[in-house]
């Protein structure tokens, strides 16, 4: 038999619901079940301002986070269990099993905190702030001491970012390449509408009759082909173009990784490691 009243599902539903200003809900007992008890739209301060000592409440929290650039938002939702110092025991008895089941009612919560008396109401906003960052990953307003990033500045941090990769970017353009224009293949001459007259290819010397192959003479010739595989100037300048545009998108995905993730050490050593092979 369900503990909850269909109260229960209309105050944690307007929780979840972007259009509506309600930013926080409280279950609390009406006999051995649990109904709606209280909701409001005034954060955390005032789902604080809602417990009781002789209460035993559930709330779910919705707190909306934005990084000082004001480029990203998110939305998170805590679970708060308050335990009031003069509930009734046989209610407190029955918390460890009731907040298992308004767990899964609220199905989605980022994480979850448990308030057993007066003191614990005490710095709960930074200790929840602390909690979110931890359980989130991503954590823009840290900033990074070791690149001069202070903390609350990301804003900064990106202008900084984005400078050191334009730096990058110019170093590694790939400048002054010659292109030797090569001289027409036979599949070309054979192209309808060729014309010799607009190509100057370079004359060819009159074959000589071969003479018979020797040791030194097949040696000579074994290197002349190990030479010939060696790219060209211009097959070198294209390598090296086509590894500089790799390099910069390694680059950039990196950026945007630790953007995304933070200083998650594992990850960006991989970045490091493919970067230092090109």
């Amino acid at each position: 038999m369900s503990v909850f009243l269909d109260s229960c599902a209309e105050f944690y539903q307007k929780v979840f619901k972007d259009d509506d200003d309600t930013d926080w809900c409280a279950l609390g007992y009406e006999g051995k079940k649990l109904k709606g008890a209280a909701s409001g739209s005034g954060g955390l301060t005032e789902c604080l301002a809602s417990f009781e000592d002789t209460q035993i409440l559930y709330c779910l929290l919705r707190l909306a986070k934005t990084d000082d650039g004001g480029d990203s938002k998110r939305v998170k939702f805590i679970f708060i269990t308050w335990v009031g110092e003069n509930a009734p025991a046989l209610k407190k008895g029955q918390v460890n099993i009731h907040k298992d089941k308004v767990g899964e009612l609220f199905k989605g919560f980022h994480i979850e905190k448990q308030i057993y008396d007066r003191d614990g109401l005490e710095g709960l906003s930074e200790e929840l702030d602390a909690l979110l960052k931890k359980a989130g990953g991503a954590n823009y307003d840290l900033g990074n001491e070791r690149s001069g990033v202070k903390a609350g500045a990301s804003s900064s941090y990106k202008s900084q970012s984005k400078e050191f990769f334009k730096q990058k970017d110019s170093e590694s353009e790939v400048k002054g390449a010659v292109y030797e224009k090569a001289p027409p293949t036979e599949a070309k001459k054979n192209t309808i509408g060729y014309n010799s007259s607009t190509e100057s290819p370079k004359a060819e010397a009159p074959v000589a009759d071969a003479p018979e192959a020797d040791a030194s003479t097949e040696g000579r010739n074994s290197a002349n082909m190990a030479s010939a595989v060696l790219p060209t100037p211009m097959m070198q300048a294209y390598l090296k173009d086509k590894f500089a545009l790799a390099r910069r998108q390694l680059l950039k995905k990196r950026a945007k990784f630790s953007h995304m993730m933070g200083d998650s050490t594992s990850h960006l050593l991989k970045f490091d490691i493919a970067v230092k092979l090109l």
